[in-house]
C-alpha cells in the first residue's frame, strides 16, 4: 500500500534520482533549501519503506507557497500518487492558513495540466521561454478558502 509522509533527509538521494528520471533540469541545492525553509511542504510517497514519488514546495510569503517539483517513479505512475501528494499538500497548507498555491507546468505537459485543473488549479498566464530549452510554461494557481 502507498502512504504519504514528510520528507526526511535520508530520502534525499532517492528524491534526486526520481527528479533526474522525470526532468532534464534539476537543482539538488534548491531541494535542500526548500526543505530548510518549509519542511512541512516537502512530502514523499512511500511504498514499503521506499520513496516512489515526491512533492516539494517553497514558501513565497506567509500566505502563498509554490510547488517546485512533483514527480513519481515511472514504475508507479498512473496510480493516483501525484493526486495523493497534492491532496496531502492541501491539508498541510490549510493548517498554515496559506491562501494560494502556485506552480509552473510545461505547455507540452498536458497530463499534468489536466491533473492540476481537476484539483482546482486555474491558468493564470503563459510565461515565455520559462524552461532552459526555451519552452513556455503555464503559471497555475489554486486559491484556498
Amino acid at each position: 500500500m502507498y502512504s504519504i509522509r514528510k520528507f526526511q533527509p535520508s530520502d534525499f538521494e532517492r528524491v534526486i534520482g526520481i527528479e533526474k528520471e522525470a526532468f532534464n533540469e534539476y537543482n539538488p541545492i534548491l531541494f535542500m533549501a526548500a526543505y530548510e525553509t518549509f519542511p512541512e511542504g516537502f512530502l514523499v510517497a512511500d511504498k514499503d519503506g521506499n520513496v516512489i514519488g515526491f512533492l516539494t514546495t517553497v514558501a513565497v510569503s506567509l500566505y502563498e507557497v509554490k510547488i517546485l517539483s512533483l514527480a513519481v517513479d515511472r514504475r508507479y505512475q498512473n496510480k493516483g500518487l501525484a493526486s495523493m501528494l497534492l491532496q496531502s499538500l492541501f491539508e498541510v497548507v490549510r493548517t498554515k492558513r496559506i491562501l494560494s498555491i502556485l506552480l509552473e507546468v510545461r505547455l507540452s505537459n498536458v497530463i499534468a495540466q489536466r491533473l492540476y485543473l481537476s484539483l482546482g488549479f486555474n491558468l493564470v498566464k503563459v510565461i515565455s521561454s520559462y524552461y532552459q530549452d526555451g519552452e513556455d510554461a503555464y503559471l497555475m494557481e489554486k486559491m484556498l478558502a
